[in-house]
This record gives C-alpha cells, sequence and structure tokens, in this order.
C-alpha cells in the first residue's frame, strides 16, 4: 500500500528493482515493531544501478522526483556502498541531494550491499549454510546457500520478509542507521 499522492509520505530512492519492493516492506515492519501502521512509504523512484545515482546529476534528479509529489515530507535514499567509504559517500550524496529541495533528505548507505542486512540475520533466512559473517560479498553467500537462481526481485523481498530485527540490527550499523533516520524523517508527518 502507499499513501494518497495529496497525503503526507516519506519519499524513497532505492538503488534497483529488487529493493523497490524488499525496502518499503523492511521499512514498514521496522514502524509496525514500534507500533506504527501508518501508510506512510512512496512508491520507491528506482535509479536502475547505482552508478545512475553516483553519476552527475543523478541522485539530485531522483530526490527531486521523490521530493516534487504532493505530500512528501521527507525522502530517503538508500544504495549500497559496495566497498566505498560510507562515511565519505554518504555525506557527499546528501549534501549533493540537499541540493535541489528544502525538503529534509537521508541518505544511506547499505554496507557493503543489501545482502549484507540480510545476512546479520541469516539463522532466520531459511537458507540451508548461510551463517552470519561480515564478508565482502554477501550477495555471493546467499546464492551459494540459495541453491537456485538468485532474482533480485523475487528473492529481496521474500529474504526481507524474514529478518529478525533483533538480530540483524545489532550486527549491521548500517541498518540500524537507516531505521533510525527514516524514524527521524517521520517526526515531519502529522
Amino acid at each position: 500500500m502507499t499513501p494518497r499522492a495529496d497525503e503526507p509520505h516519506i519519499g524513497l530512492v532505492v538503488e534497483g528493482r529488487g529493493e523497490q519492493q524488499a525496502l518499503p516492506l523492511l521499512l514498514r515492519r521496522h514502524r509496525a515493531d514500534s507500533g506504527d501502521y501508518r501508510d506512510i512509504l512512496s512508491a520507491p523512484v528506482v535509479c536502475h544501478g547505482r552508478d545512475k545515482a553516483l553519476m552527475r546529476n543523478g541522485v539530485e534528479g531522483f530526490v527531486a522526483t521523490a521530493a516534487a509529489r504532493p505530500g512528501c515530507r521527507g525522502v530517503l535514499v538508500v544504495l549500497d556502498a559496495e566497498g566505498d567509504a560510507a562515511c565519505q559517500l554518504g555525506p557527499e550524496l546528501q549534501r549533493r541531494a540537499q541540493l535541489v529541495t528544502a525538503t529534509p533528505v537521508a541518505v544511506c548507505l547499505a554496507e557493503p550491499m543489501y545482502e549484507g542486512w540480510l545476512v546479520a540475520s541469516a539463522e532466520t533466512l531459511q537458507l540451508e549454510g548461510l551463517t552470519f559473517a561480515q564478508v565482502r560479498n554477501p550477495e555471493a553467500a546467499i546464492r551459494n546457500a540459495l541453491g537456485v537462481n538468485y532474482i533480485k526481485p523475487t528473492w529481496q523481498p521474500r529474504l526481507t520478509a524474514r529478518i529478525d530485527f533483533n538480530l540483524a540490527i545489532p550486527r549491521s550499523p548500517s541498518l540500524r542507521r537507516t531505521l533510525e533516520r527514516l524514524d527521524s524523517l517521520m517526526e515531519a508527518l502529522p
């Protein structure tokens, strides 16, 4: 579900089609765990690849699109860090994004990538042989444990639904920061 176009909401900008379905699920589950069941997340604006967000006028255009929707009270951008230093790239993208709108923007980088958040709850994903480890390529670990093709638009939401936040949040500082930034953006909502 998404709010009507004119209702107050948080705009989302995501990297790809897998996160298009998975991130709203993750964020709604987090808010539901806090007792907040409001429908406050817009349909995500998809970058169709991290490189498109990083290019000149990339993140700016995606954020401008999300922020221009009537009712938008804040924009949450979630991309993969993919080996870049999140403490450098995140603030740079934040600065660039904030240039195009007066709406509050939070840029979050999944370290090393979205699949790292999934592996942080490895015990609950129901994938035989997958164990928690902070590896450089958690996507490869999931692919190996899955035993079938890892198609992100299918598997990211499915595995996201199995995350145990009590396991994942302490193991993944970038997941914790993302959820905290969502909570902070929600303060602008009625």
